[in-house]
């Protein structure tokens, strides 16, 4: 998805509201909200390795995104948010500042690189305030558009990333190599 539609410089305050339902905080993570983010990043995971096997995780997949999250926590062109309701942490998102190619007149492409919510805080809209927030600090650190990939058996995700403006700019396939040795 790509090229936002949206007016994506505004940010909203929380969640829609809902009467029973207590608000959403955003706010960076820190480290000690790494073991929430790398339960939130397996559930998002193990979703994607039961809709296709080429996402299957290598053995040390786990210390692998820690190193991620701690880079994307650290670094001035990574931003690593968490969203929280009742002190618990309930989603993230991982955006990022990248150059373009030279020859290309967009020069910074900003990406989510990283979205997931807890099923069971799905649907009050948390989604959609990670994505504006990533968008606001994208735009405001120089991103000229937005991408992110979406895994094409990931019917939900397709929903929600064309809910929230993203609409469809390149494809990526996969050609399967072959063991030519026989």
């Amino acid at each position: 998805m790509h090229a936002w539609e949206r007016d994506s410089g505004k940010r909203r305050a929380r969640a829609r509201a809902q009467p029973e339902s207590p608000p959403v905080t955003l706010r960076n993570a820190e480290a000690r909200d790494d073991a929430a983010v790398l339960r939130l990043w397996r559930e998002l995971m193990d979703l994607h390795a039961s809709l296709d096997a080429r996402f299957a995780l290598s053995e040390d997949a786990d210390d692998a995104f820690l190193s991620y999250a701690e880079a994307a926590r650290t670094r001035d062109d990574y931003r690593l948010r968490v969203a929280e309701v009742e002190k618990t942490v309930v989603g993230f998102a991982v955006s990022c500042i990248l150059p373009n190619s030279p020859v290309y007149k967009t020069r910074w492409i900003g990406y989510i690189n990283d979205i997931s919510v807890t099923s069971s805080q799905r649907g009050r809209g948390i989604g959609e305030l990670l994505v504006d927030d990533a968008v606001w600090w994208l735009k405001r650190n120089g991103a000229e558009s937005v991408e992110v990939y979406v895994a094409r058996m990931n019917e939900g995700a397709q929903r929600f990333w064309r809910k929230v403006g993203g609409r469809e700019y390149l494809d990526r396939l996969s050609v399967e190599l072959r063991d030519d040795s026989e």
